[in-house]
């Protein structure tokens, strides 16, 4: 077990919605991608009429929240997450939205659901906390139907690689270098973890990268990543003022932080059943 996927981390990482606000707003700001993460994941979506759909890990429900007006009137949703802070978040924000006609606790590894009654199953970013991955994604596979479709993101191993050794070269003691998500289910190793369980399985990639001109939202992305990396620790009051001084010397000197990134999604077809 890793500290991604350490279900006592995950707990605390997650308990609101807190830490989650922080790394939007930073790839909210900074990416130069101005289309929008939440706008190309919905992009990637295809919704049959009357489509019974579930989302595992849902967060904040951000997804939903951007795309309101995109949601179509004829599906059902439920969005299910392993965290009541996070589904009240997503509940007090979707409120007016008719179509998500549920919000349930949900372990994704024990699936309360039937075989063969979701037309379409949503991870994202999530995979890689879940200790028995090869028992979820059966799961998945089991409550799909035969037609259904399985979207699910991740990152790339290479992803924001430039901001670990940023932090890093500022304190030697930071393991922010050895976190890696990536490791449990990454673009690279994802397809092998899906083809276990779906016969056909795609691969799309999200264009982007970081551009930081201010270190403000950049500081509050590593402080949020608490039990996650050992940051919480070492990053003491006057160790944060370091930083961000740190930070704006670099930026005063180059311009910008520029940060590459590596994100997509999986989307897997035809279940073995």
């Amino acid at each position: 077990m890793s500290r991604a996927n350490d279900s006592n981390i995950v707990k605390v990482q997650y308990n609101s919605d807190k830490n989650l606000n922080a790394r939007q707003a930073f790839h909210n700001e900074c990416s130069i991608n101005k289309y929008g993460w939440t706008n190309w994941i919905f992009d990637q979506y295809n919704f049959k009429p009357n489509s019974k759909v579930i989302e595992f890990g849902c967060g904040n429900g951000s997804i939903w929240v951007k795309n309101k007006n995109r949601i179509p009137k004829d599906i059902n949703v439920i969005l299910t997450d392993f965290s009541e802070g996070m589904l009240n978040s997503a509940k007090n924000k979707l409120s007016d939205v008719k179509e998500i006609v549920n919000y349930s606790v949900m372990d994704i590894q024990n699936i309360e659901f039937e075989d063969n009654y979701f037309d379409v199953v949503i991870a994202n970013h999530m995979l890689y906390h879940v200790p028995n991955r090869e028992l979820a994604i059966s799961e998945i596979a089991r409550i799909l139907k035969s037609d259904g479709t399985f979207y699910a993101t991740t990152n790339g191993a290479n992803n924001m690689k430039g901001l670990k050794d940023l932090v890093t070269k500022f304190d030697a003691q930071s393991n922010y270098k050895m976190f890696s998500i990536t490791k449990e289910f990454g673009l690279e190793n994802g397809e092998e973890q899906l083809k276990k369980h779906f016969n056909s399985i795609e691969k799309v990639i999200y264009e982007d990268s970081l551009h930081i001109t201010n270190p403000k939202p950049l500081v509050d992305y590593i402080l949020s990543l608490e039990g996650h990396t050992n940051i919480n620790t070492i990053m003491t009051e006057k160790k944060v003022t370091d930083f961000y001084r740190y930070l704006e010397d670099i930026i005063s000197k180059d311009g910008s932080i520029d940060i590459p990134k590596s994100s997509g999604m999986f989307i897997a077809k035809n279940p073995k059943k």
